[in-house]
Formats: structure tokens, sequence, C-alpha cells
């Protein structure tokens, strides 16, 4: 079988629904919910946001080369979006200032 794999409606949502809240469960478990990680980071205070991200990343990465690898994943299947810079900037901006004045 070969990843990922071709789940059409409600089996997909599914998954993404799982996964997100699995992934927010163990943020939150983390305590990266805490306004106060949230303002520490963009006041350069604290940077266990930052860390546990880069991690997450890092992890991500090892294991979509690893399944690529071993052969359970097939790499052409994934779609790797254009970068549109300046609405993203824009939307990092906004979305910056919402979680700084959240954690305020």
């Amino acid at each position: 079988m070969s990843w990922p794999l071709d789940l059409e409606g409600a089996g997909g949502l599914a998954i993404g629904l799982l996964a997100g809240v699995a992934f927010g469960f163990i943020l939150e478990r983390g305590g990266l919910g805490d306004p106060k990680k949230l303002t520490g980071l963009f006041y350069l205070e604290d940077f266990t946001m930052l860390k546990v991200m880069f991690a997450a990343i890092a992890v991500a990465a090892a294991g979509i080369g690893a399944l690529s690898l071993l052969g359970v994943l097939d790499l052409s299947r994934i779609a790797v979006q254009p970068t549109y810079l300046w609405p993203q900037a824009v939307g990092g901006l906004i979305l910056g200032v919402g979680f700084a004045l959240g954690g305020y």
C-alpha cells in the first residue's frame, strides 16, 4: 500500500480531525496553551514554543524520509503548494498580533 492514502469525503475528514485533536491535546498537555508562553516567545524571553515546533518539524521530516526509504511513502504523491510571500506575510502579521494581544 502506498501513502498518502486515497481517502475522500468523511474518511479523510475524520483522520484530519483526529490528527488535529491529538496535536492540540499534546500541545495543551505540554503547557503550550499558556498565554505567558505565547507572549514570552514574542518578547524573546521564553523559547519553549519555538523548540517544540522545530522538534515537531524535524520529527515529521525524519518520519517522511524514513517512510520514503522503506518504500511506504511515495514522495511524488506529496504536493508542495506554491509560496505567495506577501499574503502569507500579512496573514502571519495579523495572526502574530492576535496571539500577542490574546496573551497580553
